[in-house]
């Protein structure tokens, strides 16, 4: 396997994590995770019965494996190079022991920019997933501020109007995938856009549509939160297009931060902070059209899982029963078939 440390990934203290330990609100309503990660980016890896020990804790029954670049082949192709991470998400689900179902469905990468030619790799993709396949995920973030960006490894500024990746994505559409997005909340308008243009095709909007909140957005947060919720609401008008809500701790978003905190913060806390957002998520929506997904283990450097499910939990309490089994798993399996 190619060689691909993540600098950017925090170290995972459990020690600190264990500060945090609450009991578990609601334990009967089902929970499906619609967005992981396994890889061996961080010391120590986090693989599936990592995992698996953090949702049984949390009352996971299920997740969805999240394209990160981890395992790609070294060799071949290159436009063949992720298949190797659909092997690597298939064999970690099917090896664990664990009640918690990880790995359920796969949600893979391929460079949609190859157009029609990019349908070997998903053909490839789906027999590397042995039936576990659901979707492609097109990382379509841009900024040109160094801090908020992504620089030379990022995606061009004008990816989601390209002719070749457009075609791309038809394909996607022709072989009944979905199409899993993520972009930042400058780039909304063009995520509505695309969407118009697929209107058949299922799109999972990743991280609330990432609102950022670094470089010159961490000066601006009333801002960015005002262009966040109109460019979300447009996007909501597309009925093809579902969102997750979850991404909370990461870096560029900010809005959990929990730097230099002598303890995580609490459930309570973490719901205080994502309130605005989520409200909004839920408003423009609906629990019909929201996913929970945790961004496990990237949001794990600011708290257990089984606090940000509560927290979850907490900013949901006021929907009707079959409204939160909808966010929490109904959606999830319909839109991912699991």
């Amino acid at each position: 396997m190619a060689e691909r440390k993540k600098p950017q990934v925090h170290p995972i203290d459990e020690a600190w994590l264990a500060l945090g330990a609450e009991e578990p609100l609601l334990p009967d309503l089902e929970l499906v995770d619609s967005h992981i990660h396994l890889w061996d980016f961080s010391d120590p890896p986090y693989y599936a019965d990592d995992y698996a020990a953090d949702a049984s804790s949390a009352g996971v029954s299920a997740s969805i494996y999240v394209d990160c670049t981890m395992a790609y082949r070294d060799h071949g192709p290159v436009a063949m190079e992720p298949v190797g991470e659909v092997e690597f998400a298939r064999a970690q689900g099917e090896a664990c022991q664990s009640a918690v179902d990880v790995a359920a469905a796969i949600v893979g990468w391929a460079d949609l920019r190859l157009g029609d030619a990019v349908d070997p790799v998903l053909e490839a993709l789906e027999g590397a997933g042995g039936g576990r396949l659901r979707a492609v995920r097109c990382r379509a973030n841009y900024d040109p501020d160094p801090n908020a960006g992504y620089g030379a490894i990022g995606a061009s500024a004008d990816l989601m109007s390209l002719a070749d990746f457009r075609r791309g994505v038809a394909r996607v559409e022709a072989r009944g995938l979905v199409l899993d997005l993520y972009a930042f909340h400058t780039q909304l308008a063009e995520v509505a856009e695309l969407a118009g243009a697929f209107p058949q095709l299922p799109i999972v909007l990743n991280q609330i549509g990432g609102p950022l909140g670094v470089g010159p957005y961490a000066l601006i947060r009333e801002q960015v939160f005002a262009k966040w919720s109109a460019g979300l609401s447009a996007v909501a008008k597309c009925p093809n297009v579902w969102l997750k809500v979850g991404g909370f701790a990461i870096s560029r978003l900010a809005i959990v931060d929990a730097r230099g905190l002598d303890r995580p913060p609490s459930s309570a806390e973490v719901a205080d902070l994502c309130r605005p957002w989520v409200e909004h998520c839920l408003a423009e929506f609906g629990a019909g059209r929201c996913m929970f997904g945790s961004n496990f283990p990237v949001d794990k450097v600011a708290m257990p899982l089984l606090t940000l499910v509560n927290a979850m939990k907490r900013l949901t309490a006021h929907l009707p029963a079959a409204e939160q089994q909808q966010f929490f798993a109904g959606n999830a399996r319909q839109v991912y078939r699991i």
